[in-house]
């Protein structure tokens, strides 16, 4: 069956046509991204901006581990409450995931403000500073997106969802282009980027509350609590393994970057955020698509559909893949010039770690979708023990790349990473799926069928 007659299954058409509007979103998140990249490089020195690159990525790191990523435990319980019929079991665990998010946001931010010295100290930041990251953390106390991401994407608001990000993340880039252009300092910019963010974190948790009106979850802040245990069989299992794993996840994806300013100095960081930031645009481009695909197979796995659940990762994984590899054909080759286009002439050092860095890419768009999945079987918990140990082969070969070959042995530690979690998650995908089937064939048949 040639690839033109993937796009009749039903699946997955509605992937491809509830993604683009995601894509179109990601394309504008990204142009901004790259904007603001610009903006930043052109106007500060190598040192200041990976000081400031340096203090986006502890907020974002303290984030990750304080937040519970709610918007997983919403299309999980959310869609088998809608399968069955009970919307109002639908509003509690959305206004359990708000609430989550709140606490969770609260609670990074005191964390940051404590270990702020402590942080500095150990990246050679001056006590300003350090007083100018402790300001910046405190726009972890609105960041709601993973209840509302979950909003978004259980009512198939996709649309909605790509033109507040887009919205948003102008936001971001008009606020760092006032302070460009009114010449600002060190402070001024770390001001511009607390506005631009709480701006944008804001407006889309607003737009959420709107679309879980506008698909009769009506006034779902007004539901109780109790009894969510009992309502949702395992869901604090489920959050609790589902945050280590994205925190453990995440861990990986920044650990890079933390051993480059801890061994490499804040100038390699400048560099390495390029390589970091423009490594991120096949994931933009594409990953869309793999967010509506997780939604769709939790909906297959709520359903039984094993066999139809199958083809659509398989066929999801190998687009998605062959996407990925052709552009970084693409940007392999144009690395260097759109490195010097896009942040000046000072950062091009960083084109050949770029190269390795962006082949790494490809490998972890291509087992999105295979990550995806096991959440949607409802194994977290086996996620969460895949993603320690792949991390530990990181943490090694990260310091050895790092302290061996400096940026591109950082690079070559990344792509080995992604190489060795494609195969093994692969495989474990494989074995769930298989013993879910073997258990159903097991199961003796129904009274009425024996009759």
């Amino acid at each position: 069956m040639g690839i033109i007659e993937w796009f009749k299954d039903r699946a997955l058409r509605k992937v491809v046509r509830l993604g683009l509007p995601v894509v179109a979103g990601k394309l504008v998140g990204s142009l901004s991204s790259l904007a603001t990249l610009a903006l930043l490089a052109h106007h500060l020195d190598l040192h200041t901006f990976g000081v400031i690159a340096m203090m986006r990525t502890v907020v974002i790191a303290i984030d990750q581990y304080a937040n519970f990523n709610t918007w997983q435990a919403i299309i999980k319980y959310g869609t088998e409450s809608i399968a069955k019929g009970r919307r109002d079991d639908v509003a509690r665990v959305i206004k359990l995931g708000f609430v989550i998010d709140l606490f969770s946001g609260v609670a990074g931010a005191i964390v940051a403000l404590a270990l702020a010295f402590l942080i500095s100290s150990a990246f050679d930041w001056t006590a300003h500073e350090a007083v100018m990251f402790s300001l910046f953390a405190l726009t972890l106390i609105v960041r709601g997106g993973g209840a509302s991401d979950g909003v978004f994407r259980i009512c198939d608001a996709y649309r909605s969802q790509a033109i507040v990000t887009s919205v948003a993340a102008i936001l971001m880039t008009g606020a760092i282009a006032v302070a460009v252009a009114l010449d600002a300092s060190f402070d001024g910019i770390v001001l511009s980027l607390i506005v631009g963010e709480s701006l944008g974190n804001i407006l889309i948790v607003v737009i959420s509350f709107w679309v879980a009106n506008e698909n009769g979850f009506r006034r779902w802040w007004t539901r109780s609590l109790r009894g969510t245990r009992q309502m949702f069989p395992g869901i604090v299992h489920f959050l609790v393994s589902t945050n280590g794993q994205l925190t453990v996840k995440k861990t990986q994806a920044e650990l890079d970057i933390f051993v480059v300013g801890g061994l490499l100095g804040a100038s390699a960081t400048g560099l390495f955020r390029v390589v970091k930031q423009l490594g991120a645009i096949p994931g933009r481009i594409l990953m869309p698509f793999e967010q509506v695909l997780f939604t769709e197979l939790a909906r297959a796995a709520a359903e039984g559909d094993y066999q139809g659940f199958q083809r659509l990762l398989r066929r999801s994984a190998i687009i998605l893949g062959a996407g990925s590899l052709m552009i970084w054909a693409v940007a392999a080759i144009a690395a260097r010039p759109m490195i010097e286009a896009i942040a000046g002439s000072e950062f091009v050092a960083a084109a050949p770690a770029f190269r390795w860095y962006l082949l790494g890419m490809v490998i972890l768009i291509a087992n999105a979708p295979v990550q995806r999945a096991m959440i949607a079987l409802g194994r977290p918990g086996t996620l969460l023990l895949f993603e320690v140990a792949t991390l530990a082969v990181l943490a090694v070969t990260t310091v050895v790349g790092a302290l061996t070959w400096g940026l591109v042995g950082v690079s070559l530690a990344v792509l080995l990473h992604r190489a060795i979690q494609l195969v093994w998650s692969t495989w474990l995908v494989a074995h769930v799926i298989r013993g879910r089937e073997q258990s159903r064939l097991s199961e003796p048949a129904p009274v009425s069928d024996q009759l």
